[in-house]
């Protein structure tokens, strides 16, 4: 009799499953806190982008002119407005980047969204940075051995909607994976998911935006055969701080004319 091989224990090294499938209802708020903490891990790179803004150094001197100027305080304490105004840019981009978040869950309704749930020990201890995980579709479940099993734990999503100006192209966001597995391949088998999905509903392309501080997910829409189509600048809150963003494109159904 041939004897399966445990996929949970393969040559030594602890392997666990992470299955991708249609998301349902109930996932909302794990979703939901997936793509705040997404939005919340590039707060910081946009801050250290905005440090070099030209906007910053012009509202510092223009803090610094108006307290000299109308309240007669010492230049040399005027100085003491750089820290105000990094303060007040952090708060900006914090703000900005809560509001995006929540736009994305309550104002943008998808045709379909996904999620990839991880399977894992009901005592798991282990970091998953150190783990090795597989990654398959629901509907592949069927051809495996040994069936996942254990506590399931929602660690990625992303969702499509049909384009606003282009009937025939799609729309891909709210992508996002829990900071812990990354590095796995849990993005781009989201992003090929929706491809493969736009592909068979007859969406000939799909486009997404993302900002100069991920420059992560440059790299994977790379891998996912995304192209650079348009550059142009956003408002964080106000004209005053505006971030770079990448208008990407993908060909998913070739088009006959």
């Amino acid at each position: 009799m041939k004897l399966l091989q445990n996929p949970m224990h393969l040559n030594g090294v602890n392997m666990y499953y992470i299955i991708i499938r249609e998301q349902k209802n109930t996932d909302i708020p794990r979703v939901s806190e997936l793509v705040r903490n997404a939005y919340n891990s590039n707060i910081l790179n946009a801050f250290y982008v905005a440090l070099f803004n030209e906007a910053t150094f012009q509202i510092t001197i223009l803090f610094s002119a108006i307290l000299f100027i109308f309240f007669h305080v010492k230049l040399i304490y005027c100085i003491f407005t750089l820290p105000l105004v990094l303060l007040l840019m952090y708060i900006i981009i914090f703000g900005a980047m809560t509001m995006k978040s929540a736009q994305l869950m309550y104002e943008k309704k998808p045709l379909k969204a996904w999620v990839a749930e991880a399977y894992e020990p009901y005592f798991f201890t282990k970091d998953p940075n150190n783990c090795w995980y597989k990654i398959i579709k629901e509907e592949e479940i069927e051809n495996i051995d040994i069936k996942p099993d254990g506590r399931k734990r929602i660690i990625g999503t992303v969702a499509v909607m049909r384009h606003l100006h282009q009937p025939d192209w799609a729309w891909m966001f709210r992508l996002a994976v829990d900071k812990r597995y990354r590095r796995k391949g849990v993005a781009l088998n989201l992003t090929k998911v929706v491809q493969e999905w736009c592909k068979n509903n007859k969406f000939n392309h799909v486009d997404l935006a993302m900002t100069e501080c991920q420059e992560g997910a440059r790299q994977l829409f790379d891998k996912a055969g995304f192209e650079i189509k348009q550059l142009y600048h956003k408002k964080l809150f106000t004209r005053a701080y505006m971030m770079q963003m990448y208008l990407l494109t993908c060909e998913v159904r070739p088009t006959f004319n």
